[in-house]
């Protein structure tokens, strides 16, 4: 496993770790506990073409890696811009200028700004190599640590072959990185002092360009291909342990239901899972931990040990002690005559299923991670192997476009590289197409002008308010100027609710009936409940016309809300019924918010054909710089307009960062910032405010980007509604489960969970809020009694849940943000995740709100987040960036059976 941590300016991680003190505090191994074999490198040693480029050899000096650390060579000389600025220790104020303090009364301070240390880089052998480690006597383990630590430098030269620098006005000529500085620190165990193989990789924050000049580096292609490394680092070590003679036993890894997932690990054949378990003690306490309500995040740091590890020679005696008194084979030969075993194959075909489960466009690296999980175990060059054989039967994909202001003299690695689809995507991608332009310029299913007028006119004298253009233009393209496929695009609290109750109108009064369809079943009950308009899930939908149980006909309107979160697969299965049955198609949604979970956007490719209507006025927020902040996510065009297209040029990197700004100062002015040295802290923060909030429980949403960051949240939350008396008697650990993502609950009377599937037989739908009023274990799980809250027409109820039979529930005081699309609430309570934000999720997020909002975070996770407020991370579609349409591989697509 491979893991990537930004350090600040003191060296911590956003845990607050002192990376960098630890590594020059390690233990240096010798050849007693190595023997020759282990000795062909030193315990902490130097890596990276840069380090060469400075003539660093032998073993780092802690004089060296502090220098390194500021910005500065061994011999002083600044390496960057900022070598030598220092953090600066701050007093934290609130929103109201007032210093904040801790438990104890005194003022809280941070540390803000300086030069970053640099980022580290940690590569850990899967465990049952590091028991391999444990049994084998000393030369032998020396000969296992050098196949980990070749593996380890096979991954460090294939990051350093990513990682760019940054050159003129702007940033706009990206270079090649020639070297990086890297201080390589190897440990033979964790924090519990079980036998755990692992490498720390140091990269400093400078590196020496393709030009010859030091600067700065931009770690982005570093991050994107963590996964792909860690497939680097796995192929390699699997190659090094069989040239020392090992087999590997290769497993299926099943989901929750017992099913084959596609994905395969590996472990060295004969190390028994037992042992394995055993010497996981770290790993059963973090699950302990979580079990009583903690994310992973807080508890790995709750059960955390300071690392005063014993000696290599404490180690190895205990461990052999330990190994002797189990039933597992500790002789070396005899492993070694055991040969490798294999799981049930993967197919390519398979393999391109689950690698477009989310992306219509693969890249290198997704297809790398991809074959390394179904041939877990495969050599790096039988990996390269299978990944050219892949590409070779998929559709070759330009680069990522490039804006014209960006394009300098050389170009950033990413926008060069082909990218891949494969075949059965295209195909889809152009059926949508051309069934939209099958149906263009129909005419039966519009409604006279006149008759549209008429209801307009109704309607403004029933509500007591006239139409703004824009509604009106909308209702008119919906219902008179369409064919059979019609698109609505509308910004976030744009009211498209009230265009539906004037189109659902007029097409009752022109004869017509609606029939609604949305992501999830609680959004369509909501639109129903909005609307008026008949809804079923997308999923149930679909399957209900297959059975036959619903039935289009020429006269019926099928509405597709929330469209911009469907998938183009979905949004073809629809348009065949629809079409089939001479039915009519209106999508309405917002291509700029939360993107589709499934490859492609239908919507986009069907926009992109027809055009839209469009809603671009902001009604949702009830204060007018609320309303302007939620209009700075969106771009416009050169008059101005809202642009809510997706076939749109690409923005450039200076105009992503002065939106980047723009967003960020107009957040920061509102007070709607608060940062923090740590996540912990971050967290505790939001809590507080959560509880001191004016408006009532269920007015408040916690928004999260994870769920690991959701159940941390809750944990705060439980506990200060646990001592005001809201959650009351005895606690139990509960296992609940959302999708594929076991989860380990905590619940007592008074708690909250969120519904995560539907359940018919009980009433049940996904996303309902209930509490737990009655708990208590049976033979093997538990009986709960919820209350689940009124929704729309439907009254609160209670519900008696047996968990062997239902546990799809998850903890009910934090949403996700994809949860959350189309919801709305005074107040919203926002913690930040660097990897998980962009121009949509934020843009959502913010948008929730209708009083009150506020973004909580590390200060090093907000910096993040800061620069990617105007980074767009749109669905893209096959179709729309094809590389030459003269490809033998591209044609018409299939026949479409109309």
């Amino acid at each position: 496993m491979i893991t990537i941590q930004a350090l600040t300016a003191r060296g911590n991680n956003a845990r607050g770790d002192a990376v960098l003190d630890y590594l020059l505090d390690t233990e240096r191994l010798t050849a007693y506990y190595l023997g020759e074999a282990g000795m062909e490198e030193q315990t902490l040693r130097w890596r990276g073409k840069g380090a060469a480029a400075l003539g660093l050899d032998g073993e780092p000096t802690r004089e060296q890696m502090q220098q390194l650390a500021r910005g500065f060579a061994p011999d002083d000389t600044a390496l960057c811009r900022n070598a030598g600025v220092e953090a600066q220790r701050t007093v934290k104020r609130d929103r109201n200028g007032e210093v904040v303090l801790d438990a104890n009364g005194k003022p809280v301070e941070q540390w803000r700004g300086g030069h970053r240390v640099g980022f580290d880089l940690t590569c850990s052998a899967p465990k049952s190599v590091s028991v391999l480690m444990a049994l084998a006597e000393v030369e032998e383990r020396g000969r296992i640590v050098a196949a980990h630590r070749r593996a380890v430098d096979a991954t460090l030269a294939f990051v350093e072959g990513l990682v760019e620098t940054r050159r003129g006005k702007g940033g706009r000529d990206v270079l090649p990185v020639e070297g990086l500085v890297v201080t390589a620190c190897d440990h033979l165990a964790n924090r519990n002092a079980d036998p755990q193989l692992h490498t720390h990789c140091l990269a400093y924050g400078v590196a020496l360009g393709a030009d010859g000049q030091w600067a700065t580096f931009d770690p982005i292609e570093m991050f994107e291909h963590q996964h792909a490394a860690d497939a680097i680092y796995k192929a390699h070590l699997a190659q090094g342990l069989r040239e020392l003679g090992y087999g590997l036993a290769q497993f299926v890894v099943c989901d929750l239901d017992g099913q084959d997932s596609g994905v395969r690990t590996w472990e060295v054949a004969g190390i028994e899972e037992a042992t394995i378990r055993h010497f996981s003690s770290r790993d059963a306490e973090i699950r302990a931990a979580m079990a009583q309500g903690l994310s992973h995040h807080d508890a790995w740091r709750t059960t955390r040990k300071h690392k005063d590890e014993p000696s290599p020679a404490e180690m190895f005696a205990h461990w052999q002690g330990l190994l002797a008194q189990m039933d597992q084979v500790v002789d070396v030969a005899a492993l070694k005559a055991l040969g490798d075993t294999h799981a049930p194959p993967r197919s390519d075909d398979e393999i391109l299923h689950r690698l477009h489960a989310h992306e219509a466009i693969v890249e290198d690296k997704d297809l790398l991670v991809a074959v390394s999980q179904a041939r877990a175990g495969a050599g790096p060059e039988q990996l390269a192997a299978d990944v050219a054989r892949l590409k070779a039967a998929m559709c070759e994909i330009a680069p990522p476009p490039i804006a014209v202001a960006d394009r300098g003299d050389h170009l950033a690695r990413r926008h060069t590289r082909s990218r891949w689809s494969a075949r059965w995507m295209v195909d889809w991608e152009q059926e949508v197409q051309q069934r939209a332009d099958a149906r263009r310029d129909e005419l039966a299913q519009r409604v006279p002008v006149a008759l549209v007028d008429a209801v307009i006119a109704d309607y403004q004298a029933e509500k007591g308010f006239v139409l703004s253009g824009e509604q009106r233009a909308a209702v008119r393209h919906l219902c008179c100027e369409s064919g059979g496929h019609a698109v609505l695009a509308g910004v976030a609290g744009a009211g498209k609710t009230t265009v539906a109750d004037l189109y659902k109108r007029a097409f009752e009064a022109n004869g017509q009936r609606l029939v609604g369809a949305c992501v999830s079943t609680h959004a369509a009950q909501k639109l129903e409940a909005e609307s008026g308009i008949a809804s079923l899930s997308l999923a149930m939908l679909l399957k209900r016309i297959e059975l036959g149980r619903v039935v289009l006909d020429d006269r019926c309107v099928v509405v597709l809300d929330e469209a911009g979160m469907v998938h183009t697969e979905q949004v073809r299965q629809l348009m065949r019924h629809v079409d089939a049955a001479g039915s009519r198609l209106l999508c309405s949604g917002d291509l700029r918010q939360l993107q589709p979970v499934g490859p492609g956007s239908g919507m986009a490719l069907l926009a992109q054909r027809l055009g839209q209507a469009e809603l671009t006025e902001v009604r949702r927020q009830k204060r007018v710089e609320d309303r302007d902040l939620a209009m700075l996510f969106y771009d416009r065009d050169a008059s101005g307009r809202v642009i809510l297209g997706a076939d749109t040029d690409p923005k450039s990197r200076a105009q992503a960062q002065a939106k980047s700004q723009q967003i960020w100062q107009q957040l920061k002015a509102g007070n709607k910032i608060d940062a923090w040295d740590t996540r912990q802290q971050a967290m505790d923060a939001l809590a507080l405010d959560w509880f001191d909030s004016a408006y009532g429980i269920d007015n408040r949403l916690v928004l999260v980007h994870t769920h690991e960051d959701g159940q941390a949240i809750a944990q705060r939350l439980r506990s200060g509604l646990r001592d005001r008396g809201l959650i009351e008697g005895e606690e139990f650990k509960v296992k609940g489960r959302q999708g594929e993502r076991a989860l380990d609950l905590v619940l007592a009377r008074g708690d909250r969970v969120r519904i995560t599937e539907n359940a018919p037989a009980l009433g049940l739908t996904n996303g309902d809020l209930a509490e737990v009023v009655a708990i208590r274990a049976n033979d093997g799980g538990h009986d709960l009694r919820l209350r689940v809250q009124a929704r729309g027409e439907r009254e609160a109820f209670s519900v008696a849940v047996r968990t062997q039979d239902f546990n799809h529930f998850n903890q009910g005081y934090a949403d996700t943000i994809h949860k959350s699309q189309g919801q709305g609430q005074p107040a919203v309570f926002h913690y930040v995740n660097p990897q998980q934000t962009d121009n949509q999720a934020m843009l959502v997020a913010f948008t929730r709100m209708t009083h009150h909002y506020r973004l909580y975070g590390a200060e090093q996770d907000l910096e993040v987040a800061r620069m990617k407020l105007g980074l767009d991370r749109m669905k893209q579609s096959a179709i729309l960036q094809a590389k030459g349409r003269d490809d033998p591989r591209w044609d018409q697509g299939p026949d479409l059976p109309i």
